[in-house]
């Protein structure tokens, strides 16, 4: 299933869906994110004002990246230092208490 026919229950989620697409490849273990990736992930968090936005968007992810398949939770904040993002996510796994 493509990650995009994900009926997400949040707007934010479309977003994040939108700007994170890119990513998947490198999210899966990819050699380095795409730029369009890194474009993507920057104005997602440039697009996070208040930290529920930020708890939104980590459950949206949450909730996402099991439908991508086997995956290392490691690389979401490896996401933010390959393209230069401060305060990016944390892993996030299935166990992520995203409102911390």
């Amino acid at each position: 299933r493509d990650i995009t026919e994900t009926a997400a229950a949040s707007p934010l989620c479309d977003v994040v869906i939108f700007y994170l697409s890119p990513c998947e490849g490198f999210i899966k273990g990819g050699a380095d994110p795409a730029p369009e990736c890194c474009v993507g992930a920057k104005r997602l968090i440039d697009e996070l004002k208040a930290k529920e936005d930020r708890i939104e968007v980590c459950l949206c992810i949450k909730a996402l990246l099991p439908q991508l398949g086997p995956f290392d939770p490691n690389r979401v904040p490896l996401l933010g230092q390959k393209c230069g993002i401060k305060n990016f996510f944390p892993p996030i796994t299935p166990a992520t208490d995203c409102s911390k």
